[in-house]
């Protein structure tokens, strides 16, 4: 019998659906566009611990019929309060060359607007918009925790928390109904692209200190931690080694929990995830 798998997806979120019988020829003949808006009718039902809907009908939507931001993810979270938080922990910074790099940052209306909007991922973590500004505080308040444990450069180490990801600004775009790499995201990365992002502010700055610089550059290339996961340079500061733990921390438990978010307690989430496992959820206190 012919057989659909597919991930419905709305600005609140995504559910697994499913659906069996006579399938949509636009959806079975050749590579279906991206994205594809559709008006289903189906019941909910746990499958093995997990929320899913069974389709019963099927319907692909014109253009004219689509309000294109109903359907991309957005954060829950308030965009206004996290964009304040980074805010004073930049103008708290007591390195006066970082603070005014910061600053600068913030000031340039179309790049703060565009830092506030991003996602962090197209798919793997904080995919939806407000994503980045979501990720930046709490890749925030863990390097606050960890300043507290380690003899490194607190300002440092607070900026880079915040701007590691800032090259998602210039790697993705959120346009259009869904997430999709720009060409400069697809050639460069998001590495090298906030990398050059960060230093055009600071060759901004007169008097910035190169040693400064330097350290900075080296926070934001080596942040992935590994050759083969993108990262031009493995970290060799304690404050570039302590941002990639701090980004993969936020990232992988982010990762858990998107992929969980529909499984019941006592319950296994599919293993066709970032994690790439099958995720268990325990069962709460008797």
């Amino acid at each position: 019998m012919p057989y659909l798998a597919l991930k419905l997806v709305d600005r609140t979120g995504s559910v697994d659906a499913r659906m069996w019988g006579r399938l949509p020829e636009e959806l079975t003949s050749g590579e279906p566009p991206e994205p594809v808006y559709v008006a289903v009718e189906g019941q909910a039902q746990e499958y093995r611990g997990t929320l899913q809907v069974k389709l019963d009908r099927l319907r692909l939507l014109r253009p004219e019929e689509v309000s294109e931001e109903d359907y991309l993810p957005a954060t829950e979270m308030d965009r206004r309060a996290l964009a304040a938080e980074l805010e004073r922990a930049g103008e708290e910074l007591e390195n006066e060359h970082l603070r005014e790099l910061f600053i600068l940052m913030v000031s340039d209306e179309e790049f703060w607007t565009a830092f506030c909007e991003a996602p962090a991922g197209k798919a793997m973590h904080h995919a939806r918009v407000g994503g980045l500004l979501e990720h930046s505080a709490s890749c925030l308040k863990i390097a606050r925790a960890l300043a507290d444990l380690y003899p490194v450069d607190r300002d440092l180490l607070i900026f880079g928390a915040i701007f590691h990801d800032v090259g998602k600004v210039r790697e993705l775009s959120w346009e259009r109904g869904a997430f999709a790499y720009t060409t400069e995201g697809r050639l460069l990365g998001h590495v090298v692209l906030g990398e050059r992002l960060v230093a055009s502010y600071v060759s901004a700055l007169p008097g910035f200190p190169e040693e400064l610089a330097l350290r900075l550059s080296h926070l934001l290339v080596s942040h992935q931690g590994e050759i083969e996961y993108g990262s031009p340079e493995r970290p060799k500061t304690l404050e570039a080694l302590l941002i990639h733990l701090i980004d993969n921390l936020d990232a992988r438990a982010a990762m858990y929990l998107e992929t969980t978010t529909n499984v019941s307690p006592g319950g296994w989430s599919h293993h066709e995830n970032p994690l790439r496992r099958a995720l268990y959820v325990p069962k709460g206190p008797e």
